[in-house]
């Protein structure tokens, strides 16, 4: 008896050693979660004091973005955030996603360029913060080409084909700019077929090996070539005619954001959905990206559209990408303003308004994401405001900004992004652990 009442002082003070000590290092480890979601916030004091158009996400779908963009923010291990932004000429020619990426990279990190096509579908095919250079030897049909019957065109809607041997692409990073200058991967994309062959490849003018695209059936490949980080060309050559390629990836391995610009002069919905489904699916699974972001509607406003079978067509898109991507964020982007002369007047085009509307309603439906570059550029009359604004905003078609303009809308909607992620941070705290990456259904090709 006396021995245990000898001890109890001693038990006690132990428990409550153990017990003292736990909770501080729970509460430690709290608040450095805690200081880590204000840290970041802190980094946004400037975005959140624009004014601009607000993301429309009252279903909170924009969570798998914002998770992702902040294991990015805390630079944990192979935390890169990437961007799928499919659409028409104003993302082919990155007007719009050439700034945003600079923005977004510049703020989390460059991990490099992302999807480049093989070839030029369009000579105004030229993108930002990439050093691009097919040989006339590669040319190149798109989903827009309604004659190219092969309707596999990959993730970004066009194909380069070698019709001479010795066909030669180099592509790489920059020497110059705020981002884009170094590269830690290069990942290829082809469809291995009976036509295929053998590809030369190099970096930085010294041998690699062969990439062989050949096989007896087709099956949709991917190779990847790493390097070490910093600037590099990658150069690839055709041995034979008919080699087909989808396009070229650069990435880092260090954490940051990849922003690609999937765009197609003259695309709209009955474009994306020409292209093979399964084939458009099995890329958007291999990409893998945490956003997704369909932004077309432009090359649709004609008089005769039908809004109603507008919404269905449109449906069945934005649901091929919830069945490839169940867990990303999708976010629906409506189109610019879109002006028509009317005698001596500049009038907006009368269906925009119309299609803007039916985006919006059909994305509140759908539970997804909702951003409108109409509303952004002032609505009704912008483009004609835009157009006539000094320094001038809008191009002379008066449906395309100018690359001023461009940068005017890149940033509007970085900002919108950047307002939306720092309120999320703010509701939610910092996300767990990232979830496992789905199956690849590509076939990995070795470089040999």
């Amino acid at each position: 008896m006396n021995y245990s009442i000898n001890r109890l002082p001693v038990v006690i003070t132990i428990i409550a050693s153990v017990f003292l000590i736990t909770l501080f290092l729970l509460g430690d480890n709290v608040a450095a979660w805690s200081a880590d979601a204000g840290a970041i916030i802190s980094q946004l004091t400037a975005e959140r004091g624009k004014i601009t158009q607000p993301i429309e996400d009252p279903a909170g779908h924009m969570a798998a973005f914002y998770e992702a963009l902040a294991r990015t923010a805390l630079k944990q291990p192979g935390a890169i955030t990437r961007v799928c932004h499919f659409g028409d000429s104003l993302i082919e020619m990155e007007l719009l996603p050439g700034p945003v990426r600079r923005l977004l990279q510049e703020k989390w990190g460059d991990s490099g360029h992302g999807f480049a096509l093989a070839s030029r579908p369009k000579p105004w095919y030229r993108p930002y913060d990439l050093y691009f250079d097919p040989a006339a030897e590669w040319i190149s049909f798109d989903m827009g080409d309604r004659n190219y019957r092969d309707r596999r065109f990959g993730l970004g809607g066009a194909v380069a084909i070698a019709y001479k041997r010795n066909a030669e692409l180099e592509v790489g990073t920059v020497n110059s700019g705020r981002v884009g200058k170094s590269v830690s991967r290069f990942e290829i994309l082809f469809p291995i077929e009976p036509t295929g062959g053998p590809i030369d490849v190099e970096v930085d003018g010294k041998k690699k090996g062969v990439l062989n695209t050949s096989g007896n059936t087709y099956q949709e490949g991917w190779a990847e070539l790493s390097v070490p980080d910093g600037p590099h060309r990658l150069m690839l050559t055709a041995r034979q005619e008919k080699i087909r390629l989808h396009g070229i990836i650069l990435e880092r391995t260090t954490p940051g954001v990849v922003y690609d610009a999937l765009g197609i002069n003259g695309s709209g919905i009955s474009t994306y959905l020409s292209v093979a489904r399964e084939n458009w699916i099995n890329q958007l699974r291999h990409r893998n990206p945490a956003l997704v972001i369909i932004g077309i509607g432009t090359n649709d406003t004609y008089y005769q559209l039908d809004i109603s079978v507008y919404v269905k067509d449109l449906t069945q898109l934005l649901q091929r990408v919830r069945e490839a991507l169940p867990n990303s964020t999708l976010l629906l982007m409506a189109p610019l303003d879109r002006a028509i002369k009317q005698g001596s007047q500049l009038i907006t085009h009368p269906m925009t308004p119309k299609i803007v509307a039916a985006q919006r309603q059909l994305a509140a439906q759908m539970g997804i994401a909702f951003w409108s570059a109409f509303d952004a550029m002032g609505g009704v009359g912008s483009m004609a405001r835009w157009y006539n604004a000094s320094p001038r905003l809008g191009a002379g078609d008066f449906f395309h900004p100018t690359p001023l303009g461009g940068e005017k809308l890149g940033e509007m909607f970085y900002w919108a992004l950047m307002k939306g992620f720092a309120d999320y941070l703010q509701q939610h705290g910092l996300p767990g652990p990232a979830p496992a990456r789905p199956a690849d259904p590509l076939r990995k090709v070795e470089i040999r």
